[in-house]
């Protein structure tokens, strides 16, 4: 079954409707889910599995996936439990913002609105859906912001899954823009501050 999306002007008006893979080929804004986990210095990276479509093997948001047509925003907390095997209610996460996410590639132009949570992780158990998640990496937020703007080459992550450290470059990240990434760390950056 084809997934339909709704699309919107940049202003984030609605103007329609299109089928999924056609509104990446067109470059049509639409909106996404973000969920980030995080605590205390540590940010959550998604490592994707190596069967996806879109970026393989890449470290990107902890969990996300696109709003269907017929989905609300809550609707999007699904996507945490099917990539992370986690069940969390839409309640228990913390609302940062609706940030403009775009990565522009030749043939793939993905604009969303990206309706963006966290959720201040408690070490709770994941399982990971294969075909989704290869593993979910912790890194330092600082460093995290460091190579997304170039000041560090490489970051050291704890792997989730094995223990282990991991070696992390900025070509290894899912390529969104920096203002994207400092969205992030700016609404962290509060939400720690508040959290004291």
């Amino acid at each position: 079954m084809k997934e339909h999306l709704t699309i919107f002007d940049e202003n984030h008006r609605k103007i329609g409707e299109k089928e999924r893979n056609q509104v990446h080929l067109d470059g049509d804004w639409h909106e996404t889910f973000h969920c980030w986990f995080w605590k205390e210095d540590l940010i959550y990276l998604q490592r994707r599995s190596m069967e996806k479509q879109d970026f393989p093997g890449k470290y990107d948001i902890t969990a996300a996936g696109h709003l269907a047509t017929d989905e609300t925003i809550a609707n999007g907390v699904r996507e945490i439990e099917e990539e992370l095997g986690l069940s969390l209610t839409f309640e228990q996460l913390t609302f940062m913002g609706i940030f403009e996410d775009v990565i522009e590639l030749d043939e793939f132009l993905d604009r969303e609105f990206a309706h963006t949570y966290c959720y201040l992780y408690q070490g709770e158990t994941l399982r990971f859906d294969d075909q989704e998640v290869m593993d979910v990496v912790a890194v330092n937020r600082n460093e995290l912001l460091a190579l997304t703007e170039g000041r560090l080459r490489t970051i050291e992550g704890n792997s989730l899954m094995t223990n282990h450290l991991v070696q992390i470059t900025q070509a290894a990240l899912v390529p969104h823009r920096l203002t994207y990434w400092q969205n992030i760390f700016e609404s962290l950056t509060r939400m720690d501050a508040s959290n004291r």
